[in-house]
C-alpha cells in the first residue's frame, strides 16, 4: 500500500475522509479501526500504541484508545483498492486508466515507465522510457555488443578500438618497412623469420664482427668484408689456441701432482713393510724379556722356599748367606730386566701399540689412495665458493632501497619459448625495498601468461611480499600503493597499472615463510600489443615497479 501513496493523486474524484488515516492524513495502509470509531493506519497504530503503552489516546479527539477493540477493517481496504485512477505517467502520455489494486502491476510493464540500458552490465548508465529501450539499444547505445570484423569476436561498442589495438586478425604493416603492410598481428614474428629488412646480425658476430643490418643487406655485408671476417677468424683462433694452450698446461700440471701423490703413495707402501718388520721384531724382544721375568720370578720363589726350610746351625747360617747373596744377584738381573723394558717402553712411546699402530698404517695406505681426489674436491668446493660469493656481490649491487626498482628481462625470446614449453613458468626480479629498513618485495612474471584467461595470450605481472630482516617493526597488513609499468623503449606508450593492496588478502600480510602468494595483474599486457611497438629491444624489456611510501620501522 506504501506505493499507493504516491499516485494518490491520480485517483479519480476526491478522495473522501474515510479513506484517510486520522494520524498521518494519507490514504490508509493495512487499514485498522479504534474503539472510537475512527481509521488508522496499522503502522501509525503501531506507533501511537508504542509511545504511551499505559495510556493510548486518539490525537483527533483525544479519547483512549482500547487495544482489544481494535481490528483490521478488510472492508476499508477493500474499497480503497477498488478506486479508479490514472498512470501517474499520464503527464508523458500514459492513457491507462483503472483501480487503485491494479496500478502496480501496470506500472512493471507500462511503456512510459524508466528502464535502464539492455547493456548495463558492460558500462551504460542511460535510462529511457521502456518504448525507447529498443531504439536506444539499436541506434545510440555506445556499448552494444558488436563483431570485430576480423576475428569475428563480440566486443563491446567504446573497447571495440582497443580490440583493435590488439586483435591478432587485424592487417598491420611490417615493423622493419618491408613492402607487405597486410600482414595479420598474430603472424608478424613468424614473418619476422624470413623478411628481408629484419635486422639480423652478423654470422661472424661471435668472433667480434659488430655488424647488424637488414637481411637484404647480410650478402653484400658478407661480400664486402671478407678480409675483416678472415682477420676476425684468425684472431679468434689464435684466441682458442691460447686457451687449448693453458688447458693443456692445467692437465700437465694435474699428472705432474699425479705421479707425486703415486710417489708419496710408494713411500707409503715402504714404511708400511717398514713397521711391521719393526713390529715383529720388538714382538720377539717383549716374548723374550718376558720369559726371563717369568723364569725370575720362578728362582725367586724356589729360594724363599728353601728359606724358610732351613735351620739355625751354622751350616744353615752359611747356607742363608749364600741364598741371600743369589737374591741379591736376582735383584740385580731384575733390575736389568726391568731397565731393559723401560727401554723399549721409551722406544715404543712415539709409537702406538703393535696391533694399533698396524691398524694405523693400514689406514694411511688407504688414506693416500684417496688424498688426490680429496685435493681435487677442495679445489672444486673453492670454486663454488667463490661463484656464490660472487653472485650474492652481484645481488647486493643491484638491490635498490628507495622503492623504486628498474628490472631488465634479458633474453627474452629463450624465456618466452622456455615458458611455452614448460621449463620455466615464470621468473622473479631481485629483491628490492623500500627504505633501507622497510618492506622486502620482487616481481614475478609469467611471460606466456597466467590463469584460464591470461596463459598463452597474454604476459601476466605480480608483486611478492617478502620476509624481510625488519619486519618485526613494520606495520601490517602492507597498504602501499603500487605501480607497476612496462616501459615503451620507443617512450611512445608505457603500460602502467596501479593498485592499492586490499589488507584482507594474505597477499600482503607479514609473511610467515620467504615469499606470500603472488598478486597484481593477470592480464596485464597482450602478447599482441608486446610485439607491435617498442617494449621488446635487442632482446630485453623492462619493468619498472614503484612503491609509494617508505615504510619506516615504527620505533
Amino acid at each position: 500500500m506504501a506505493f499507493f501513496n504516491s499516485v494518490i493523486e491520480f485517483v479519480k474524484g476526491e478522495l473522501e475522509e474515510r479513506y484517510k488515516c486520522i494520524s498521518c492524513r494519507y490514504v490508509l495502509r493495512d487499514p485498522a479501526q479504534s474503539s472510537c470509531g475512527h481509521r488508522f493506519c496499522w503502522l501509525c497504530l503501531e506507533e501511537i500504541l508504542t509511545k504511551a503503552p499505559t495510556d493510548p489516546r486518539c490525537p483527533d479527539d483525544n479519547e483512549p484508545l482500547q487495544k482489544h477493540l481494535i481490528f483490521k477493517d478488510k472492508c476499508a481496504q477493500k474499497e480503497i483498492l477498488d478506486l479508479e485512477c490514472y498512470c501517474p505517467k499520464k503527464s508523458l502520455g500514459c492513457q491507462w486508466c483503472g483501480k487503485l489494486a491494479q496500478l502496480q502491476a501496470h506500472d512493471a510493464e507500462c511503456s512510459f515507465s524508466e528502464v535502464k540500458c539492455l547493456y548495463v552490465h558492460l558500462g551504460c548508465t542511460v535510462v529511457v522510457l521502456r518504448h525507447q529501450l529498443a531504439k536506444h539499444v539499436e541506434n545510440d547505445c555506445l556499448y552494444k555488443v558488436v563483431d570485430c570484423p576480423y576475428c569475428q569476436g563480440g566486443f563491446s561498442g567504446v573497447k571495440m578500438r582497443e580490440h583493435l589495438e590488439v586483435c591478432g586478425k587485424f592487417p598491420v604493416k611490417c615493423p622493419d618497412g618491408c613492402e607487405k603492410s597486410d600482414i595479420l598481428r598474430e603472424a608478424l614474428q613468424e614473418h619476422s623469420q624470413s623478411c628481408p629488412r629484419a635486422p639480423v646480425q652478423c654470422k661472424f658476430s661471435s668472433m667480434g664482427c659488430s655488424f647488424r643490418g637488414s637481411r637484404e643487406s647480410l650478402d653484400e655485408h658478407l661480400r664486402s668484408h671478407t678480409t675483416e671476417h678472415l682477420t676476425f677468424s684468425g684472431k679468434y683462433i689464435e684466441k682458442v689456441l691460447e686457451q687449448m694452450k693453458t688447458l693443456e698446461m692445467q692437465l700437465n700440471a694435474a699428472q705432474e701432482r699425479n705421479q707425486n701423490y703415486e710417489a708419496r703413495l710408494a713411500l707409503q707402501n715402504e714404511a708400511l713393510a717398514l713397521n711391521k718388520q719393526t713390529l715383529s721384531t720388538h714382538q720377539v724382544k717383549l716374548a723374550r724379556v718376558e720369559e726371563n721375568m717369568d723364569a725370575q720370578r720362578r728362582s725367586m720363589d724356589d729360594l724363599r722356599q728353601s728359606l724358610e726350610t732351613t735351620n739355625s746351625s751354622k751350616e744353615n747360617k752359611q747356607a742363608s748367606d749364600e741364598v741371600k747373596q743369589q737374591l741379591n744377584l736376582q735383584d740385580e738381573r731384575i733390575a736389568v730386566l726391568a731397565d731393559e723394558l723401560t727401554a723399549l717402553g721409551a722406544a715404543e712411546g712415539p709409537r702406538m701399540r703393535p696391533r694399533d699402530d698396524e691398524r694405523a698404517s693400514m689406514a694411511s695406505l688407504a688414506g693416500s689412495n684417496h688424498r688426490f681426489d680429496r685435493v681435487e674436491h677442495s679445489l672444486t668446493l673453492h670454486e663454488i665458493q667463490l661463484a656464490d660469493q660472487d653472485i650474492k656481490l652481484q645481488i647486493l649491487e643491484t638491490t635498490s632501497h628507495d622503492g623504486v626498482f628498474l628490472w631488465k628481462v634479458d633474453n627474452f625470446q629463450r624465456r618466452f619459448r622456455e615458458s611455452v614449453e614448460g621449463k620455466t613458468i615464470s621468473i622473479y626480479s631481485p629483491p628490492f625495498y623500500t627504505s633501507r629498513y622497510g618492506y622486502k618485495l620482487c616481481a614475478r612474471a609469467y611471460l606466456n601468461g597466467d590463469g584460464p584467461m591470461g596463459k598463452g595470450k597474454y604476459l601476466s605481472l605480480f608483486i611478492v611480499l617478502m620476509r624481510g630482516e625488519y619486519d618485526g617493526l613494520l606495520s601490517w597488513p602492507f597498504q602501499n600503493k603500487i605501480t607497476m609499468k612496462l616501459v615503451d623503449q620507443e617512450r611512445i606508450s608505457h603500460i602502467t597499472e596501479t593498485f592499492r593492496p586490499d589488507p584482507n588478502s594474505s597477499s600482503f600480510q607479514r609473511p610467515k615463510s620467504e615469499m606470500n602468494i603472488a598478486s597484481g595483474c593477470p592480464l596485464f599486457c597482450s602478447h599482441g600489443l608486446l610485439r607491435s611497438r617498442g617494449y621488446i629491444r635487442d632482446d630485453s624489456l623492462f619493468i619498472k615497479l614503484v612503491v609509494e611510501g617508505t615504510g619506516v620501522p615504527m620505533i
